[in-house]
């Protein structure tokens, strides 16, 4: 005849190791949602442009902001759209940006540049 302790001990380690991979599972996708940042806007000047590096530094109030620049971002200055490479000189110019903080930096997704 069994026992009936070790009946009811098998069939809790057997819910425990089911119960192991769903529980990560939900660690998992919180902490994914967790990584994601809100999109945001800062409005400065701008301090330096480096298209080779794909990165526009904004200042504001004397504090220096690092952009990436992707192919995706948007680029208007004075209403025109243009690409980072083809923008003219823009130091000290007015900038708004909208960007998603990201573990490789600041993404950059639109910029405004005013003349």
């Amino acid at each position: 005849m069994k026992n009936p302790i070790t009946s009811i001990l098998a069939g809790g380690a057997f819910a425990v190791m089911l119960a192991i991979p769903a529980a990560a599972a939900g660690t998992s996708q919180s902490n994914q949602i967790r990584n994601q940042w809100s999109p945001e806007t800062l409005n400065g000047t701008v301090s330096m442009v480096e298209a080779g590096q794909h990165i526009m530094v904004v200042d504001q109030d004397h504090v220096p902001f690092d952009f990436v620049v992707t192919p995706h971002t948007r680029i208007l200055y004075n209403n025109r759209p243009v690409t980072l490479s083809d923008m003219p000189q823009v130091q000290n110019k007015s900038v708004t940006v909208h960007f998603v903080p990201e573990g490789r930096g600041d993404i950059a997704q639109s910029i405004r540049i005013n003349g």
